[in-house]
Formats: C-alpha cells, structure tokens, sequence
C-alpha cells in the first residue's frame, strides 16, 4: 500500500485514516484478484497467435502447391490421354484452383 494513496483518502477524500487504509487494502486485494492483462503477457500472447497464423499459412502454402503439382500432371496427361474433352474439364479445375489461390 502506497503512502500516498492513504495520504489521498484521508486529506482529500476525507476519510479517516483506518477507513482510508481500509479503502486502500480493498482496492489493492480487489486488483490483484482481477488478473489484469498487463503489456508483457498482451506481447507475449500476441506473439503465439502470430506463429499459429504464420504455421497455418505454411501448411495452406504446401497444400497449394500440391493441389498446383497435381493440376499440372493432369493437365499434361489430359493432353497426351484425354483430348479436348478431358482438357475442359481440367481447365475448370484450374480456374477454380486459381480463384482459391488468388
């Protein structure tokens, strides 16, 4: 407890002094129950949702490109196996892959 903020109660508020300590204790108990967010945990608490964004974008990049790897070696066979039919087909896939990605 703070000597000023007994000095507060007492002088300005006019509280007598075992009111104002009293006041002061309840205040100062009544704070530390409450489990204030201070800067540092906010920083910190910050920080580990940043790094499960940044993983979680990582991952979506490297199914990306596996669905990028697979749109390819079909469009490739579709043009060697399938003709035009098979080529419009993987044409809409890789309209709906880019509308994904972009």
């Amino acid at each position: 407890m703070q000597p000023a903020v007994i000095d507060l109660l007492s002088v300005k508020g006019k509280f007598s002094t075992e009111q104002a300590l009293v006041l002061a204790e309840a205040i100062e108990m009544t704070i530390e129950k409450a489990q204030l967010v201070t800067v540092p945990i906010l920083d910190a608490r910050l920080a580990r949702i940043e790094a499960s964004f940044v993983a979680l974008e990582a991952r979506m990049e490297a199914k990306m490109q596996r669905w990028a790897i697979l749109i390819v070696s079909a469009t490739l066979l579709g043009q060697t196996a399938l003709g035009p039919i098979g080529m419009g087909a993987l044409e809409t896939a890789r309209k709906a892959l880019s509308a994904v990605i972009h």
